[in-house]
């Protein structure tokens, strides 16, 4: 056959209709498994001969049998149609099953509640997700992300900015904590106006919970009165035990054995919300990983809150 094979030009469908006539030894049982007519399947098998300029089976009335010929065609046939299987099938996977790094930034008011439930999630059901989180402050990660840095930012509602795309994810309620004081009954509800001449200790500006504390107090054209700034809720709920102040945080983010008993949860009879966003970069086409993880975070959040493991929140 020597130089013929460099023109050779034949397709993948005279391959298979090749190995199946051989495999069905004859050439009618092969055009039935294949649903097309005996003449046709013929034709094909003949131009396939021609083509290569060596008969590649011998027919008889008992079926057909391969030549030298076809024997070394069927070889070659079985390798190249499981490769072409094969390489079907890794672009499937990679379709349905996308892989690669994913950069997730959320504050620790989040990462409390969210973080771990989602790293579990991932390892479970996406092991080919490598997925990384970055703590940090609601407006750091803005700026993170815009940069390209992150590939998805979960965090407190920001002033609306170009270059991303945002989403709300759910609503968590923010509860007033003080200490237990001696003659007030525990967790009874309270409102904004009662609690103003308090001295509260909030993050520090640009933290998407002081924006939120703020607002409120603003839209109610009440004072709010800050003792301390501290980046921390751990250390803002140490300071609060130690009588240094009282703070307006996202229920979710008290852990249990955090609570404490000279810690007070109360409600704000306001309805004092802050809003969860989940927010991604617009620069360019999404990679399939981003939006498999960005799936996974969705059924995680929705997760938490149908079974009551992120206290106060409120799907969007």
């Amino acid at each position: 056959m020597g130089n013929d094979w460099v023109s050779w030009r034949m397709d993948l469908r005279r391959l298979r209709y090749f190995v199946e006539v051989v495999e069905a030894r004859s050439m009618s049982a092969a055009a039935m498994r294949l649903h097309v007519a005996q003449p046709a399947l013929s034709k094909t098998i003949q131009a396939l001969e021609e083509e290569l300029g060596a008969p590649l089976l011998q027919r008889s009335a008992r079926g057909v049998a391969m030549t030298e010929a076809g024997e070394l065609l069927y070889e070659h046939s079985q390798i190249i149609l499981g490769q072409v299987e094969r390489a079907r099938h890794e672009v499937q996977t990679s379709r349905d099953r996308p892989s690669g790094h994913v950069v997730i930034g959320m504050p620790y008011s989040v990462t409390v509640v969210l973080g771990m439930p989602l790293v579990q999630a991932v390892s479970r059901d996406h092991p080919e997700l490598h997925l990384e989180l970055a703590q940090d402050h609601s407006h750091l990660l803005t700026g993170r992300l815009r940069s390209g840095r992150l590939d998805l930012a979960v965090m407190a509602a920001q002033r609306g900015g170009s270059g991303q795309s945002t989403s709300t994810l759910l609503r968590e309620k923010l509860v007033f904590v003080d200490r237990v004081r001696p003659g007030v009954p525990r967790g009874r509800p309270v409102s904004l106006k009662d609690v103003a001449g308090r001295r509260f200790i909030l993050p520090a500006l640009g933290n998407g919970l002081r924006a939120a504390a703020e607002a409120y107090f603003r839209t109610r054209s009440l004072r709010l009165e800050l003792a301390h700034e501290v980046d921390g809720i751990a250390l803002i709920l140490q300071c609060i035990s130690a009588g240094l102040g009282v703070s307006l945080l996202p229920r979710g983010c008290i852990a249990a054995d955090m609570q404490g008993s000279d810690l007070d949860l109360r409600p704000m009879d306001a309805g004092c919300v802050r809003t969860i966003v989940l927010c991604r970069a617009d620069a360019g086409p999404v990679r399939p990983a981003v939006l498999r993880a960005e799936a996974v975070l969705r059924n995680v959040v929705a997760e938490l809150v149908a079974e009551g493991r992120w206290p106060g929140g409120i799907l969007a």
